[in-house]
């Protein structure tokens, strides 16, 4: 007996591997758009960042948004491709060498596209469901506690961990409830595209960069990667629900 795969586990959208690298007009539309938005937040200084004064790091980069917008809404090829965009002012602007080297600049940032959306594709409702709020939940409580270290005050005591953890669970709560239906695939996408670029990038400079240590890699992501993974599942879905409704309606 032949067993078929729902349409939800199967790609379907043109321009996917196997089904060659024709874009439809829609595509090209959608790449060229959201690379555009991606070359402005290049451009301009500080219009890819967003302040997080909770964050130890300060800030968080919103420049790979467009790429996992461009993967769920268009696939993996159109992913990649604002993911090239992403990359090329990565190297073109780089002021560190790890961001002169090609392989890192470019590597990771199309592969965001890529992961992001099979991601989305193949992770079922209730699966992404649970792992976004799970992952949204210890996120937030880490980062709560990494920035009350920052502070002498609630530097160490028992009770700024309790109230990270009591934190913690009330986001992961609300996110229960948030990411009902539509919401949680692309969030899904959302943390996977964002963990495809810290990784990838912090592996690869520990891997090109001796002097570059493995624990510096986890401090950094630590600090960075998670405030970053935070905005990424609430900006992909307010923009994806956003967009998706502008489609319908068009």
């Amino acid at each position: 007996m032949l067993v078929t795969q729902s349409p939800k586990s199967v790609p379907t959208q043109p321009g996917l591997p196997g089904r060659g690298f024709r874009l439809n007009t829609r595509q090209i539309v959608v790449a060229g758009l959201l690379g555009s938005i991606t070359a402005v937040m290049g451009v301009v200084p500080y219009l890819g960042l967003i302040p997080l004064p909770f964050s130890p790091a300060g800030h968080a980069t919103i420049m790979h948004i467009p790429v996992i917008l461009a993967a769920v809404l268009e696939g993996p090829v159109v992913g990649g491709l604002v993911g090239f965009i992403f990359g090329l002012f990565s190297f073109m602007q780089a002021t560190l060498p790890f961001f002169k080297d090609p392989i890192i600049a470019f590597v990771p940032r199309v592969l965001i596209g890529v992961f992001a959306y099979y991601a989305y594709v193949w992770v079922r409702r209730p699966q992404a469901r649970a792992v976004v709020t799970a992952v949204l939940g210890l996120a937030v409580a880490r980062t709560v506690y990494e920035a009350g270290l920052m502070h002498p005050v609630t530097a160490g005591p028992g009770l700024w961990v309790a109230l990270s953890a009591v934190v913690g669970l009330a986001v992961a709560a609300v996110a229960w409830l948030v990411l009902r239906g539509e919401n949680a695939p692309p969030a899904m996408a959302a943390i996977v595209g964002t963990l495809t670029n810290t990784i990838l990038v912090l592996s690869l400079i520990v891997i090109r960069f001796k002097t570059f240590t493995p624990g510096m890699a986890f401090f950094v992501g630590l600090t960075h990667g998670l405030p970053e993974l935070i905005v990424a599942v609430v900006l992909v879905v307010l923009l994806y629900r956003g967009i998706k409704a502008s489609l319908k309606r068009g």
